[in-house]
């Protein structure tokens, strides 16, 4: 009698296992889905523009954009990483902002390459971070050569002595031309005088 019993019992705690181990594996599909809806939920970091030329001895900046749903991530902070060692200084314009209610929270990276910086090409990575998660953006920086300041001088200096040696050379065709125009008739020119006596001279015999 009692194992009829049990074996009734078992048949309507059948129906309720059954709902249980529905429950645990929604409860666990819902688990595996939660990291997506957190990487969704997660912000997104852009820079722009995403590239910078900069001349040495001068600086450039970029834009850092944090969008999302900054407003429950508390205090994020910005760093840079993948900077050489010297050469550079940098800067963020705010470095840690604190979460407010606007949808996207803005950052100025600064860079600037001092004369110590050679002509380089390379790419350093913006970094946004709270206490639960980070984000990464990449930024690229091309550093050019800067004009020596004396060549702009030079360059100033060289067109005045061109300028001042072609106003001499027009002077001087002006008053040669003037010459010849002012002789009186019958009178020898002294330029062609001066070139007749030449020839008379190396016409002579014996010279």
């Amino acid at each position: 009698m009692r194992h009829f019993v049990s074996r009734k019992g078992l048949v309507h705690l059948l129906p309720l296992a059954l709902i249980v181990i529905v429950l645990v594996a929604s409860s666990l599909t819902r688990a595996e889905a939660n990291p997506a809806e957190l990487r969704q939920a997660q912000p997104t970091l852009t820079i722009n523009p995403s590239s910078l030329v900069i001349k040495v001895g001068q600086n450039a900046s970029a834009t850092v954009t944090l969008s999302g749903s900054p407003t429950s991530y508390g205090m994020v902070c910005f760093t840079l990483e993948g900077l050489p060692t010297s050469g550079f200084i940098t800067s963020m314009d705010p470095e840690c902002v604190s979460s407010g209610s606007s949808e996207a929270i803005n950052s100025t990276l600064s860079v600037e390459a001092t004369p110590a910086a050679a002509p380089q090409n390379f790419s350093v990575f913006v970094v946004a971070s709270s206490a639960t998660w980070s984000e990464r953006a990449q930024l690229g920086i091309t550093v050019v050569p800067a004009l020596p300041a004396w060549i702009p001088w030079a360059m100033i200096l060289a067109f005045i002595l061109v300028f001042i040696s072609s106003v001499v050379v027009r002077k001087k065709r002006t008053k040669d031309s003037r010459k010849l125009r002012t002789t009186p008739f019958g009178a020898t020119n002294p330029i062609t005088q001066h070139r007749t006596d030449q020839r008379r001279h190396c016409l002579k015999p014996g010279v």
